[in-house]
């Protein structure tokens, strides 16, 4: 089987119409302190539906399981797709809400030092997504620009 290597077509490329200009095209680089945020709600989230989801394993009684576990669990599984749509420069709004939440329920359980820690993450996630709007501005923008320019091969 030998012969001449198969041919690799050419990547399709981004032509910006007569209303956009072509900087427009250029995706906005992402914000080290967006991939922070973005680590403390998936993590989170993650380590917290791990906890809930083996803490009934290790009870002695499984009928004194809380019933606030399932929300519990809807709502870290929210903190991960959170997160992973700040990566992707949507739902700051969210997001913003969410940690907002999160560090009210965890500082609100004040003498346990893990909690405040927590809290205090969430926290500072909350900054860094209002901090960073300008930002997801300039994503959304960006994602605008590309869906009306047109490929061309």
């Amino acid at each position: 089987m030998s012969g001449p290597p198969p041919e690799h077509p050419r990547p399709a490329t981004l032509v910006a119409g007569p209303d956009i200009p072509p900087e427009a095209l250029v995706r906005p680089e992402r914000p080290v302190r967006i991939d922070f945020a973005t680590a403390v709600l998936v993590v989170s989230g993650a380590f917290s539906i791990f906890r809930r989801v083996l803490e009934p394993l290790v009870l002695p009684d499984p009928a004194s399981v809380d019933p606030i576990l399932a929300i519990s669990i809807v709502l870290d599984a929210l903190s991960i797709a959170a997160g992973i749509l700040v990566r992707m420069g949507r739902a700051w709004v969210l997001a913003a809400n969410l940690a907002a939440i999160f560090a009210f329920l965890h500082l609100s359980a004040s003498p346990n030092p893990v909690a405040i820690f927590f809290g205090s993450l969430y926290v500072g996630v909350v900054l860094v997504v209002m901090s960073a709007r300008g930002w997801f501005d300039a994503m959304s923008a960006w994602r605008r620009a590309v869906s009306e320019a047109s490929f061309r091969l």
